[in-house]
């Protein structure tokens, strides 16, 4: 792995630490919509595939995560959700 690669690497893990733990398991859902987003990313330069709407789905999974989680099951921001 390349140098820059894992500092980027780095730096997303440490930053995530001091994302606000809005609920249990938001930090750890939301690092994982980032390690998705950047999965995506890498799949889009090589299969140029829909990245703009990827990751659209993914904020918006992680946005229906912390409404089940808070228990707002009436503002879903997913269609699937409602």
């Amino acid at each position: 792995m390349s140098y820059n690669r894992q500092r980027m690497i780095d730096l997303i893990l440490n930053e995530s630490k001091k994302i606000e733990e809005r609920c249990d398991g938001y930090r750890q859902e939301v690092l994982n919509a980032i390690v998705d987003i950047l999965n995506a990313e890498r799949e889009h330069k090589s299969q140029r595939t829909q990245i703009q709407q990827k990751v659209n789905e993914m904020c918006h999974s992680t946005g229906d995560f912390l409404a089940r989680q808070r228990g707002d099951t009436d503002n879903p921001t997913t269609e699937a959700a409602k």
